[in-house]
């Protein structure tokens, strides 16, 4: 029987910024994540030189198999080392195999509990993306409440459901 390639997290590099910013600015990736608008060349290279600095957030590229294809990306976002708790955020491209997300996601919580000591994750996930929200309650995230109108996709207010998953469970 074929085992799933292996899943792994790689700190953010050089070599995967030129996907990052095609997803980036992909349309239906980019609606699904809430994005209101392109971002170019030079103002994806200064975000990308900004994330050294940046204590509030930790960037990975999620890579698959060997030498580790990059299938998508998965950050923790507005980290407070004092509450003890981050915003998981995901973007996957198109080719990502199922399930790649869901494994992404635990992977990240994995190393934001055992390496960073974080107590708390969360995730907003738009109402329309309901494969988002499958991804985020399989890797152990529960609902915690709907945020009614929370944003505007250009055309009309969505909701956003509010997720998160506890370092230990209650």
């Amino acid at each position: 029987m074929h085992e799933p390639d292996t899943l792994s997290l790689a700190p953010l590099a050089k070599r995967h910024l030129p996907q990052t910013l095609t997803w980036t600015n992909d349309p239906e990736l980019a609606r699904l994540l809430g994005r209101g608008r392109r971002v170019d060349a030079d103002e994806h290279q200064q975000w990308f030189d900004s994330l050294e600095t940046r204590a509030d957030t930790l960037f990975f590229a999620v890579e698959l198999g060997k030498p580790g294809a990059h299938v998508g990306n998965v950050w923790l976002a507005d980290i407070n080392r004092r509450h003890r708790k981050a915003e998981v955020r995901i973007m996957m491209g198109v080719t990502a195999p199922a399930g790649s997300g869901t494994r992404a996601i635990d992977a990240i919580a994995a190393h934001a509990f055992t390496t960073m000591g974080l107590h708390r994750l969360y995730a907003y996930v738009l109402a329309f993306n309901p494969r988002a929200r499958r991804a985020f309650e399989k890797a152990g995230f529960v609902l915690e409440g709907t945020l009614r109108d929370d944003r505007h996709d250009g055309a009309a207010f969505v909701d956003a459901f509010l997720l998160s998953r506890l370092s230990t469970p209650r």
